[in-house]
Formats: structure tokens, sequence, C-alpha cells
């Protein structure tokens, strides 16, 4: 049998962690906490305010033309991660099939690959498919573009635009 005596502590012990709380959490407390800050501007000394955040604050947007033989590539800035949010592009050869976008993300090297629509007919120019990319570039680091084609010796004339935007990387 289980005597109220024994129950004392453990009592105790919950009656005292709730006046903790209640002290700790009171307006008062709080109160007195924000009263000890003190934030002063003047018209020398304003804050300043802005959408930091603003994608088309630190756009990006490049062109470029890699080959079957030879990717194409830019490098990001330091301190900036690379969001790339568009790649668009067309080539006018017969057996390309796909753009390949290579980076950097977390320090591991990836590849993303956009397809090319099927041409509607031979020797017409065919475009990348409408898809959607997130692909995040690490400060410092090379981008590269390239063609998959299953022809090597394919000469294929390819265009590919390249859209995003900056992410201070502090």
């Amino acid at each position: 049998m289980n005597r109220p005596q024994s129950y004392r502590p453990f009592l105790l012990g919950a009656l005292g962690a709730c006046l903790v709380l209640g002290f700790g959490l009171s307006r008062d407390v709080r109160g007195a906490a924000a009263a000890l800050v003190q934030v002063t501007n003047t018209a020398l000394n304003p804050v300043i305010t802005k959408a930091a955040d603003n994608p088309a604050r630190s756009a990006f947007a490049t062109r470029v033309f890699p080959t079957v033989r030879s990717a194409s590539s830019f490098v990001v800035p330091a301190g900036k991660y690379l969001v790339i949010n568009s790649v668009t592009g067309f080539n006018n050869g017969t057996t390309a099939y796909a753009i390949a976008v290579d980076t950097s993300s977390g320090g591991t090297y990836g590849e993303q690959q956009i397809p090319f629509a099927i041409a509607t007919r031979p020797g017409s120019w065919t475009y990348l498919q409408g898809v959607p990319v997130n692909i995040v570039a690490d400060p410092g680091t090379t981008v590269y573009i390239s063609v998959g084609d299953s022809d090597f010796n394919d000469s294929a004339g390819v265009n590919v635009d390249v859209r995003g935007y900056y992410v201070d990387a502090s």
C-alpha cells in the first residue's frame, strides 16, 4: 500500500516547477527584460529596410552555346549561391536529345537533364521541353552546360538561355 508521505517529494517538485515556469513566463518578467533594450535611430542613422530576398534585386541571365564536343560554362561569384529556375533553348541538329546542367550543390556535383521536344519535321529546330527546374549552385563553383547527343559528330547549333537569381551565402 502506498503511503501519502511517499508522494510528498514528487508533489513539492511539481509545485516548484510550476512556480519557476510561472515567474519565468510572466509578463512582468518579460517586460523587465525588454525594458533593458533601447534602440534609438536619428535622421543620420535611419533604420534601413529593403526587400533583401527579392529575386529582382539579384537577377541572373546568360546565353551559352555548347556543342556536342564542348560544354559551355560560367562561374558563380564567391559569396553567392545561384538559384537556376529557367533553362530554355533550341538546337538545329537531328540527334541531340537533351541539355545537361552540371552544378555543385552542397559540395557535391550533380546533373539535371532537360530534354528537347521531338522535331516536327527533319531539319527543323527543336526546343527544350518546358520543364520547371530548381537548381542551386554553390558559391565560387563552375556551372557546366552540355549537349546530350547520340551522334558525337553532330554539328548541331545549340543556344541555351539560363535564368535565375543570386542569394547571399552569408
